[in-house]
């Protein structure tokens, strides 16, 4: 085991106690989709035991989220916030009881797709298949700036049908990213039904194609899925992992049912479902919690940034005697500011892409 890997390893104790915490964070994505009437839940509770092992795994603090060493996780497939919500509340990042009064209130900071204002959240998802870009840019940053954090990219199966996801495998494999781990939810349904049908992808057979390692393990077993992080984080090479899942995990009507894709329970579902998982139905509490939120202004605010500084070096000025086109001019002030800031003095590295048009673009 790796210097990587012994530092995030998790002992069975630990897997233990999330099992049991398992039980009671999808009780909480149910009861905060049923106060909001509105939300995710299937997605959510398929996508829960990794995200709660993934955010144990990760170098990850509550009481110093912007440290400048943690892991970077990025949760790409965002609408499943209940269960990050969830997961993030049992590691001590938010209050569970505001998570559920004011899931997707307006204003609130529970929103329903992730946002990057919130305390444990790295990158604001939406639109699907932009999260392994974003991973990239993280893994590659981490290069720059000669530290050894690591990324977690945390995915749908339904995504992985953008094009842009295919972009980003090139582009990690192509830089050699293996501080990058992308782990993705195969619960082989979307929200108009099995994603085999809606848009038929071999995720396997594609990040093997692109270089990359492959790891498949069962979404639902703590073991398997610690195990896979750790052989990710120490095989040299950028890693995904498909964990195959069932939407609805949990609750046996909703278990393979896409329907429970986006939206929340009936009255009498939400009977039936707790009492499988055999925790109170009575959310008077969290609706009384929803009136008094109600009342407040909420004002959200961007987290802190982490210092930049970049050396702007000095300008070059072109006499009217000097003929020059707009696109040398740019290019040699762009090559001066990167020499400056690769020296000591700049904190900030700066990397230039060009879509292959370097010649053009200079």
């Amino acid at each position: 085991m790796s210097e990587q890997s012994q530092k995030r390893f998790i002992p069975p104790e630990k897997l233990d106690r999330l099992k049991q915490i398992s039980i009671k964070a999808r009780a909480d994505i149910l009861r905060m989709t049923k106060v909001a009437d509105s939300g995710h839940p299937g997605g959510s509770m398929s996508s829960i035991d990794i995200f709660l092992v993934l955010y144990e795994f990760a170098n990850v603090w509550p009481d110093n989220v912007r440290h400048p060493d943690r892991d970077r996780v990025v949760i790409s497939h965002g609408h499943t916030s209940p269960g990050v919500y969830a997961a993030l509340a049992a590691h001590g990042f938010h209050d569970i009881d505001e998570v559920i009064a004011t899931f997707r209130l307006a204003g609130s900071k529970f929103e329903g797709h992730i946002e990057r204002h919130l305390q444990g959240i790295e990158w604001t998802t939406g639109n699907l298949g932009q999260g392994l870009s974003a991973g990239c840019g993280f893994a590659l940053a981490a290069r720059l700036l000669r530290k050894d954090f690591l990324t977690f990219v945390a995915m749908s199966d339904a995504e992985q049908a953008k094009g842009q996801v295919g972009e980003a495998r090139r582009f990690a494999k192509k830089y050699g990213l293996d501080n990058l781990t992308v782990i993705i939810d195969y619960n082989r349904l979307q929200i108009s039904g099995w994603v085999n049908e809606v848009m038929p992808v071999n995720i396997r057979e594609n990040y093997l194609a692109d270089g990359w390692a492959v790891i498949e393990i069962d979404g639902h077993d703590y073991e398997e899925i610690h195990e896979a992080l750790c052989e990710a984080v120490d095989d040299g090479q950028p890693t995904a992992i498909i964990a195959r899942t069932v939407m609805g995990k949990g609750v046996s009507f909703m278990e393979n049912n896409w329907e429970y894709h986006g939206r929340a329970l009936t009255d009498e579902e939400f009977e039936r479902a707790m009492k499988e998982l055999e925790f109170d139905t009575d959310l008077s509490k969290w609706f009384e919690l929803r009136k008094e939120f109600s009342k407040r202004e909420f004002r959200v605010s961007l987290p802190a940034q982490e210092s930049v500084f970049i050396k702007p070096g000095k300008p070059r000025t072109y006499g009217a005697d000097v003929k020059t086109d707009n696109r040398s001019a740019f290019g040699k002030a762009l090559a001066d500011l990167g020499v400056e800031n690769i020296s000591a003095g700049g904190t900030s590295p700066i990397a230039v892409f060009d879509c292959d048009l370097a010649t053009s673009v200079k």
